[in-house]
């Protein structure tokens, strides 16, 4: 028996260190084990992903992959340098920030630049239909261009994400990394302000 393995069966005698005990039966390659260290930390560690990728999604497979990677490397660990818990929670924040930068690098790609003094013909037409929508007149492309300018940023920005390109609230939300409730606010308040200015 390593000296590594004794320190694993004393901390169990003398703690109860289930984790250790069941890491330990990870190393020799017992899959009844990893699943139930898995049913005992996953959610603990899940929650950890998700307060750092703050999306449901994204979290699931950050732990997923960090799961893999402690069964591919469950060798490595070193019971004088840490708590089990502690060794997989660091694993789970390495793979959760870089699939936070990852995401980040998708998103700006995949973002499109707004500039709403630069809206094309096809755009303005529909804001024009949403604006026959909800009982506006059809207006013209400068007082359209001049009405979204003069809007708060924010509110205009998630008016087009809205309805010029088809953006979900939850998408729009995360973009601007925002509770859904204050986008929903800001398209409310910014399509009031819109629908006042296009009037007058």
């Amino acid at each position: 028996m390593t000296e590594q393995n004794t320190k694993v069966k004393e901390q169990s005698r003398n703690g109860g260190d289930k984790l250790a005990c069941l890491l330990q039966l990870c190393q020799q390659g017992d899959k009844q084990a990893f699943s139930e260290l898995y049913q005992l930390t996953a959610a603990r560690l899940n929650g950890i992903a998700y307060r750092i990728t703050r999306h449901v999604d994204s979290a699931n497979e950050v732990l997923q992959e960090a799961f893999i990677q402690v069964w591919q490397n469950c060798d490595s660990y070193n019971i004088d340098k840490s708590e089990v818990f502690t060794w997989l929670a660091s694993i789970v924040r390495y793979r959760a920030y870089d699939r936070l930068r990852y995401d980040q690098r998708r998103h700006q790609k995949d973002m499109v630049q707004f500039n709403e003094m630069e809206l094309t013909p096809q755009q303005l037409e529909n804001i024009n239909q949403y604006s026959a929508q909800v009982g506006l007149d059809k207006h013209s492309e400068q007082l359209l261009n001049n009405c979204l300018a003069k809007l708060e940023q924010k509110q205009s920005q998630s008016i087009l994400m809205a309805y010029l390109y088809g953006y979900s609230r939850e998408d729009i939300a995360h973009y601007f990394d925002t509770p859904i409730n204050t986008i929903k606010s800001w398209i409310r308040r910014g399509l009031g302000r819109l629908q006042l200015c296009l009037n007058n």
